[in-house]
């Protein structure tokens, strides 16, 4: 029996991404050939397929029911791992978080600016008119800048004895140190002496008075501005007077010249201001 050979013989050859068991071999029909041609992978519909590169003659890719598109993903997009992003992230809807929000800073734009910087440093307002609301407790630990004016502390010293003059004081301090301070109370005292007093006598236009005049501790003493004097019911000028102690006695010096007349001893010198008693 004759052999039949094929005039022309049967070659396959294997490309790119295809694989032939027998690339590039004749087959004329003589004796014969098998070939397996197959594919790097498996690419069923269960399959886990792999690609460098996936190219879609159309605008959008579907993978499982979430659509890919040039614009993005037009429906919610889920993803179970990490998610990084090398460039700028714009959320046009809101974005929620479950878990931390870890950033080297955070920028708010809405009215006004609120900036936390990865320091620990935050910024809040941008113009000297916004208003920061608080419900509940704050917290601070550190110094504070009022207008410029560092405050380092609020102080409940009662004797005021720091002196600091970057110390901000309690209510009850200032209290405290008003009702207890002899300073203060001599003020109180000092400020609530007025007394009316008649001169006993009348001499070489010195007119004295039975009294001790008041003091305040430190304070000034008391001068003639500290006084009412009148003679027969017309106040006397005060630039032609000056007042002398003098043991129990109070005394008012006139200077004829200044005051335009001299004193007598029928007339009536009445004072009014800060006597003991």
């Amino acid at each position: 029996m004759a052999v039949r050979r094929l005039k022309f013989p049967l070659t396959i050859n294997q490309g790119t991404g295809m694989a032939v068991s027998n690339t590039g071999v004749d087959f004329i029909g003589v004796s014969s050939l098998i070939q397996t041609i197959s594919i790097p992978q498996e690419i069923t519909t269960i399959s886990n397929v792999q690609f460098n590169a996936v190219t879609s003659s159309t605008s959008t890719l579907l993978l499982g029911s979430t659509i890919l598109s040039e614009a993005g993903f037009p429906d919610n997009f889920n993803t179970g791992g990490s998610l990084d992003v090398s460039d700028s992230l714009t959320v046009v809807g809101d974005a929620t978080v479950g878990q931390n929000v870890t950033a080297e800073q955070i920028i708010s734009e809405l009215t006004s600016t609120a900036t936390l910087y990865k320091s620990g440093s935050t910024l809040f307002g941008d113009t000297a008119d916004d208003t920061h609301n608080f419900s509940g407790s704050v917290y601070q630990s550190g110094s504070m800048s009022y207008n410029g004016y560092v405050i380092d502390k609020i102080s409940n010293d009662t004797s005021f004895t720091d002196g600091s003059s970057t110390y901000i004081v309690t209510e009850n301090a200032v209290k405290y140190f008003i009702d207890n301070s002899a300073l203060f109370i001599d003020r109180q005292q000092y400020v609530r002496k007025n007394y009316n007093k008649t001169a006993s006598s009348i001499s070489n236009n010195t007119a004295s008075f039975s009294a001790v005049t008041a003091s305040a501790g430190s304070l000034t003493a008391t001068n003639e501005g500290d006084y009412l004097f009148f003679n027969n019911g017309q106040i006397m000028e005060h630039d032609a007077l000056t007042i002398q102690q003098s043991g129990s006695t109070f005394m008012l010096i006139s200077d004829p010249t200044s005051l335009g007349y001299n004193l007598d001893s029928l007339d009536e010198i009445k004072a009014w201001g800060k006597f003991n008693a």
